[in-house]
């Protein structure tokens, strides 16, 4: 009997050893759960807004009023914290929020919704935050929706600056708006960027440089970028926007000359933008001279036609029918087969007028 019970103990001392020893994360499974886990990102300029979520059926319940109780704060979701993730400083719906990961509530009443942050993002989703616990509180407005079995969070609206992002479930959705100060935020990462390898070439110089010129902001800055890279590598693109800067400060006479030595450097398609782009401005004659220059320097180009083409349009911007048709018809003795209808058509619209 001793030996019995010696035995007994040896075992369940073995036991209790191994269960000790075996890790407490071992034990859980990947499970299917019946109100699965998932997310959804958006980027803005070069900010993100991730919202990740568990997403319950609807399943012939009663959901406002009901599964979502009025007059209470609501995970938004289903399971632990629904959470928003922002990469950079941002509003919601105008109300300025810090950077970081955040506990996303809802507080449903009859006619109104209010969207809650919590600082605290690994709750579970009953646990509700507390008054000191809030870093932003907004009310949002409930809209009809088609029916939508399962809850999710879908981008409605996206713009340059700040995107709409809309809780849908059952007959309804509840939007709310987040804004990114996209400019300053992508110029202070430029200044960043260029104290790494970014700033090795003469492309982040001039992709920085473009940033300021998109933005009409920082434009000392800009030149100041622009001008290392020319330092680095002279090229139509870096001379392109430099060309730019000096007409914002009203020296076009130095954008000229600056234009003057970019041209040369050109690559045809660089040419043929540019030309559209004197065009666009309504430069017609500036224009005529990029895309004469061009075809005369790429007679040999596969697209020639293409270039070809872009001059006579600039003649007929000009009000040079005459030249306008001569050019067409050249380009349509260049061009592909599956281009000759459109020129046709071209040419009989000029030889109508």
């Amino acid at each position: 009997m001793k030996k019995i019970n010696n035995s007994i103990q040896l075992t369940l001392g073995l036991m209790f050893f191994m269960l000790l020893s075996i890790p407490a994360n071992s034990q859980n499974l990947s499970v299917p759960m019946l109100s699965p886990y998932a997310s959804i990102t958006q980027r803005v300029g070069i900010s993100d807004v991730t919202i990740t979520y568990h997403s319950p059926a609807v399943k012939g319940r009663t959901i406002w009023g009901g599964v979502v109780r009025s007059n209470s704060i609501w995970r938004a979701g289903a399971n632990n914290n629904t959470t928003i993730t922002l990469t950079h400083d941002a509003k919601i719906e105008g109300e300025e929020i810090k950077a970081g990961t955040y506990g996303l509530y809802m507080y449903m009443k009859p006619e109104e919704v209010y969207l809650i942050l919590s600082k605290y993002s690994k709750s579970w989703g009953t646990v509700t935050p507390k008054e000191d616990e809030l870093v932003l509180n907004v009310p949002l407005k409930m809209e009809e929706s088609p029916f939508q079995e399962w809850l999710t969070y879908e981008v409605i609206d996206n713009e340059p600056n700040n995107t709409t992002i809309a809780l849908k479930w059952e007959k309804k959705q509840i939007p709310f708006n987040i804004e990114f100060d996209v400019p300053t935020i992508a110029i202070e990462n430029a200044k960043a960027e260029l104290k790494g390898v970014a700033g090795f070439s003469w492309r982040g110089y001039s992709q920085a440089a473009y940033m300021c010129l998109q933005f009409d902001t920082e434009l000392e800055l800009a030149e100041a970028w622009i001008d290392q890279s020319i330092s680095m590598t002279k090229n139509f693109v870096n001379l392109n926007a430099k060309a730019q800067l000096l007409t914002k400060k009203g020296d076009k006479e130095g954008a000229k000359k600056v234009m003057e030595e970019a041209i040369p450097l050109g690559s045809p398609f660089q040419l043929n933008n540019y030309g559209y782009t004197l065009l666009n401005s309504g430069d017609t004659k500036g224009a005529i001279e990029v895309f004469e220059t061009n075809v005369k320097k790429n007679k040999d180009h596969q697209f020639i036609w293409g270039f070809t083409d872009s001059l006579g349009e600039a003649y007929l911007m000009d009000g040079n029918k005459k030249k306008a048709l001569e050019y067409y018809q050249k380009a349509k003795s260049l061009a592909p087969e599956n281009q000759q209808s459109y020129l046709d058509g071209v040419i009989a619209k000029i030889m109508e007028k």
